[in-house]
């Protein structure tokens, strides 16, 4: 099934979490606070992970608009291989 980001946030969390680790790749990861997040693509769909380790539970599975959330994960990114550094 091909989702949306509106009926994927509609499903229960715990089938949330099942397809996003099952089907989705990971891409990158973050912390803010006691979290960790990780940011996977599933399908045409950006789904973030919010994971307390101390806790060791999942808080927050949603689907997001990459354009809102990908400016977090600029400390994640690193471009210094293209300019041979």
């Amino acid at each position: 099934m091909e989702w949306t980001r509106d009926t994927f946030n509609q499903i229960p969390a715990k089938e949330k979490v099942r397809l996003t680790f099952e089907e989705g790749q990971e891409i990158m990861a973050r912390i803010y606070l006691y979290y960790t997040i990780k940011l996977f693509q599933l399908g045409p769909l950006f789904v973030e992970v919010w994971y307390r380790p101390h806790h060791n539970r999942i808080d927050k599975v949603e689907a997001v608009v990459l354009e809102e959330v990908i400016h977090l994960y600029e400390k994640e990114i690193d471009i210094s291989d293209i300019f041979g550094s």
